[in-house]
């Protein structure tokens, strides 16, 4: 056993399940704001310098991937700055295990890890090997399996502090197409789109199988958790990349991102879209998707805030995050529709010893 375990088992948890009302309270606010209901608008805070993340050692990217205490001692240091704050987030955790993580489900593929950066996979697939591929060939390689007993280990641990395990990396179909071809598939979309359609099918398959097996283990009763802040409606738990969608014309937006992608959303009720770099034909057609929930950007700055909210409360969809041009306040005050609804969840980040205040403002900014 890790020594700091012992204190994270004898004061940290114990301290955290006094706190998990609290945040039981905040799963049922962001609930009530996915619901549509008037008036309600989440602040997502995440507090600096949280004397409990002080006393847990930092582990590098390496290192937690061969050790289950320690990838759990990494997340949940990180969880701290939402678990310890008195917004409306809600702390969660995952097994970091890599984008590719669900990749490795097909040929034999694995990962490469680092200690200064995510895992990645540097090998694909040959022509030869995608041809060959079947949705039978799918099965459960090391990295996926260590990866959910890391997620059965922070359950256990975590039980009864509100802090709660959220899935694993999930990329789009797009982006596992991306990943299982290299950038082989900028030509095949162009080359050969039959062989795109098959990878993507593959992708698809790899996507549904990796997140019901999260979903086994998180058995969620009304909502998912995901990134720290969030939950989603449990009808509708995926989060979904968008990344590699961004190096994309409109025409094969339509014909390799738009029904994939509705197709995986479609298999688990729903979820929301995020995405890396800016591509004004993505942005367009994000609102089209069907049961897509909203939108986080991972480069808002390439964005305006206004023409983002609006366009997305015209179809009912919210935004999640910030906006480097918006204090916390001026987003809230830009996302409220007339008829009194909030199309933002707010995210946001204050030092531990002015929360209170910040809090304060915020909600008065609000009346």
């Amino acid at each position: 056993m890790l020594p700091e375990m012992r204190y994270v088992e004898n004061e940290l948890l114990p301290m955290l399940r006094e706190r998990a009302p609290k945040i039981k309270e905040n799963v049922q606010k962001q609930l009530r704001q996915w619901n549509g209901e008037k008036g309600v608008c989440n602040l997502l805070l995440r507090v600096g310098s949280v004397p409990e993340a002080a006393m847990l050692p930092d582990y590098d990217m390496y290192e937690i991937h061969y050790d289950p205490e320690k990838m759990f001692i990494s997340e949940l240091k990180s969880a701290l700055s939402a678990a310890m704050a008195n917004g409306d987030s809600v702390p969660s955790v995952r097994a970091n295990v890599g984008c590719g993580a669900l990749c490795t489900l097909y040929g034999g593929l694995s990962q490469t890890f680092y200690p200064d950066k995510m895992p990645w996979l540097l090998k694909h697939l040959t022509e030869e090997q995608l041809t060959e591929l079947t949705v039978e060939s799918l099965e459960e390689s090391p990295e996926f399996k260590a990866g959910l007993e890391q997620m059965r280990f922070m359950k256990e641990m975590l039980e009864g502090t509100g802090i709660e395990v959220y899935p694993m990396d999930l990329q789009g179909p797009i982006d596992m197409a991306h990943l299982l071809m290299g950038d082989e598939f900028f030509y095949a979309v162009y080359d050969d789109p039959e062989l795109v359609h098959k990878v993507l099918e593959m992708a698809l398959a790899a996507d549904i199988y990796g997140m019901e097996k999260c979903l086994e283990i998180i058995a969620p009763t009304d909502h998912v958790c995901h990134y720290n802040s969030l939950v989603l409606p449990a009808e509708k738990p995926l989060k979904v990349s968008e990344d590699t969608s961004t190096l994309l014309c409109e025409e094969h937006l339509n014909e390799y991102m738009k029904p994939y992608t509705e197709r995986l959303l479609a298999h688990f009720g729903g979820g929301y879209i995020h995405y890396c770099g800016d591509n004004k034909h993505l942005l367009k057609l994000v609102p089209t998707v069907a049961n897509n929930l909203g939108l986080n950007f991972g480069n808002p700055e390439r964005h305006d805030p206004k023409t983002v909210l609006d366009d997305l409360a015209e179809v009912g969809l919210c935004y999640y995050g910030s906006f480097p041009s918006l204090s916390a306040v001026e987003l809230a005050r830009l996302a409220r529709r007339e008829d009194g609804r909030y199309n933002c969840f707010v995210q946001a980040g204050c030092p531990i010893d002015e929360q209170q205040r910040f809090i304060e403002e915020f909600n008065n900014a609000l009346l």
